[in-house]
């Protein structure tokens, strides 16, 4: 039935090391290239096995069937090759289009039933020749052809796209995706002298019976380059997903290449921006396209007075052969800067043309600016005062005490208000309400001091028109320090419980949703109140309510974790996100919140009161696949916490329709 001969073994070898390939690839797969490679090796394996079980059965209808079989083998990995190609080197997309998969389809299943039905119609192989050492040659018939012609493509497709990957990426991609090549061109040239008849041996198939070499080649690339161990991102991935737009343009002006980034500024979609001229499609760049294209130029556009760009235009050029292929323009997104410098640039304005003094120094004490106030009320000129101390100012009418005070004060880091009396060039005394305050960097640190001089000598008898002042500069100086940091609390808490607001939720949410989806975890969603709450407020008053709620504030920070989001809903309502969290693990979380609640009574004025919270938990994607949805399943399961007893916590999976 079976025997043994060097070809038997030569093919035994090569089925062991696919096998291997085979075992440590489906360990390594990662991602769409993996599971291509390792499902393309798998039918390798069976490919290498069916033919060493054919060149060792004796009968001969038994090598047709197992020659069948090995043809099942490679006419299947030959679409899985391809993915993976296209895959590894960058164009997944490609491979994710339907006729790409149809056309791989119709062409594996064609070849394979055309070898199956052979029986039928002897258009694959018209007769079985016997030859020495128990081989048979299988004289082909007309479909042959096509199905070299169509293994052929596929391996030529995937040399091509594997080639291009040898040459562009990063090292270590070019380095694995030549191992790749120099697989494929071992198996190619084993194949052509199997077809060629090289080897003087009709009837072995020497691209089957030494394959061990493109095994080995394949081994070692997956050992010595980490092939599917370490799998480099496409350098067309990471430039697409770059925050900074690029486009790449031939020396005719026209877009060759574009990210979404650049995409996005332009205003339309990538595909339908290749191929037009950079100047019809934005003629804002005209101007800057007309230099020489030798030439690196640096400019910024604007948008509508909305977007601000900064823009690099320079020559492109190829590592081979040498020379300029066209031009690269960078744009990085300078709104939020450009923005800043406006606002900079007002304050400028309005320190330039204030109708009071501004005195910068250094933390020495020494005038490192003044505006043209200062210099219109004191008559000494910029330079005059430059580098000096302010007490070229000093009228002797203020006492030590004042000066003592003013620089322990603003040296702790606090703002002095006060008023004493200086004198001007000429020697005229004039009076000053003075508000200094310490400019503190990032790092806590005092680098500058700014005064802010105002002249009451004519005012003084106008106390009033004083007080105002006072007032203005005082609001005008906290302005400046806390406006940023009070506007982002405002947004995003909750004023009476310190927790997020619906407007951090709703900026937050549809972040975690996407990136859920995107890594295929969970996120469950605790809905909750308190029950008979407007019992608390009627009957211990809406201050006392108001402390219920930021009692269960706490107990809310106390039981979630650092990475959830805990928001007040509204009113007496609260919500909770788990990232990660499957809906048994929230429930554990929320029943332990909901008995420490209940075992916890809140002392308000001498009063002792009792709550219970009723819950509802549903869980993303499985409840909902977008925010309405899933907050309404929790909001559900909620409602029959509340109307089935409360003081529970309900899972909506427990409940849903039919309820």
């Amino acid at each position: 039935m079976f025997t043994i001969t060097p070809i038997v073994v030569s093919s035994f070898i090569s089925m062991m090391l696919f096998l291997i390939v085979t075992v440590i690839a489906w360990r390594r797969r990662n991602g769409a290239s993996g599971y291509y490679f390792a499902i393309m090796a798998a039918c390798q394996t069976f490919w290498t096995a069916m033919v060493t079980l054919g060149y060792a059965a004796i009968p001969i209808s038994l090598k047709v069937f197992f020659a069948t079989l090995d043809a099942w083998g490679y006419m299947s990995a030959n679409p899985f090759m391809l993915f993976f190609a296209l895959s590894f080197t960058g164009y997944e997309h490609i491979a994710q289009k339907k006729w790409v998969k149809a056309v791989a389809a119709f062409s594996a299943i064609s070849n394979i039933l055309l070898v199956t039905t052979n029986s039928w119609h002897g258009l694959y192989w018209k007769n079985f020749i016997p030859q020495a050492d128990n081989v048979i040659l299988f004289e082909h018939g007309p479909a042959f052809a096509y199905t070299v012609i169509t293994g052929y493509a596929f391996t030529l497709s995937v040399l091509v796209i594997s080639s291009v990957g040898a040459f562009r990426g990063s090292n270590i991609m070019k380095r694995q995706a030549r191992w790749v090549v120099a697989a494929l061109l071992t198996l190619i040239f084993l194949n052509v002298a199997y077809h060629t008849n090289a080897a003087r041996m009709p009837g072995v198939d020497w691209s089957a019976a030494t394959s061990s070499l493109f095994g080995l080649i394949l081994l070692w690339a997956l050992y010595g380059d980490k092939l599917l161990d370490i799998s480099p991102v496409a350098r067309n991935k990471l430039i697409n997903n770059l925050s900074d737009g690029m486009i790449a343009l031939d020396l005719k002006n026209r877009i060759i290449d574009i990210n979404r980034s650049a995409a996005g500024v332009l205003g339309a979609a990538e595909d339908a921006l290749l191929g037009r001229n950079l100047e019809d499609v934005f003629p804002r760049f005209s101007s800057e396209l007309k230099e020489s294209p030798e030439k690196e130029i640096k400019f910024e556009i604007n948008i509508d007075d909305q977007r601000y760009y900064d823009a690099l235009l320079s020559p492109l050029r190829d590592e081979w052969p040498k020379g300029q292929i066209g031009r690269l323009i960078i744009l990085r997104d300078i709104t939020e800067l450009k923005q800043k410098e406006l606002r900079l640039l007002q304050l400028h304005k309005a320190v330039e043309q204030s109708p009071v003094s501004v005195v910068i120094t250094n933390v020495q004490g020494n005038i490192e600016y003044i505006n043209p106030h200062f210099t219109k009320l004191t008559g000494y000129g910029f330079n005059e005062v430059i580098g000096k101390n302010p007490r070229i100012i000093q009228s002797g009418n203020t006492t030590p005490e004042i000066y003592d005070e003013m620089w322990k004060t603003i040296q702790s880091g606090k703002v002095w208000r006060g008023e004493v009396w200086n004198k001007k060039k000429n020697g005229d005394p004039y009076c000053e309400v003075e508000i200094i305050a310490p400019v503190i960097n990032s790092d806590g640190a005092i680098v500058n001091y700014i005064a802010i001089k105002e002249d009451v000598t004519a005012e003084r008898t106008s106390e009033a028109e004083l007080r105002k002042a006072y007032t203005k500069l005082e609001t005008q100086m906290q302005e400046i320090q806390g406006l940023q940091d009070e506007l982002r609390e405002q947004a995003v808490r909750d004023p009476l419980t310190k927790l997020h607001n619906r407007h951090y939720l709703n900026e937050t949410l549809s972040r975690e949703l996407s990136r859920a989806m995107r890594e295929r975890y969970p996120i469950s969603f605790l809905m909750l109140d308190i029950d008979h709450f407007k019992r608390v407020n009627d009957t211990y008053g809406h201050a006392a309510g108001d402390f219920v709620l930021r009692d269960l504030a706490d107990h809310l920070a106390e039981f979630t974790r650092t990475g959830d989001i805990v928001c007040r809903y509204g009113g007496e309502e609260f919500l909770v996100a788990f990232p990660n969290t499957k809906e048994g693990d929230a429930f554990l979380i929320a029943d332990r919140l909901r008995a420490s609640i209940q075992e916890s009574p809140i002392y308000v004025d001498h009063h002792a009161i009792s709550i219970t919270i009723s819950a509802g938990i549903s869980e993303f994607p499985t409840h909902g696949q977008y925010e309405a949805l899933i907050f309404e399943t929790a909001d559900k399961a909620l409602y029959h916490a509340k109307h089935t007893g409360r003081n529970q916590v309900i899972l909506w999976s427990k409940i849903k329709p039919p309820f």
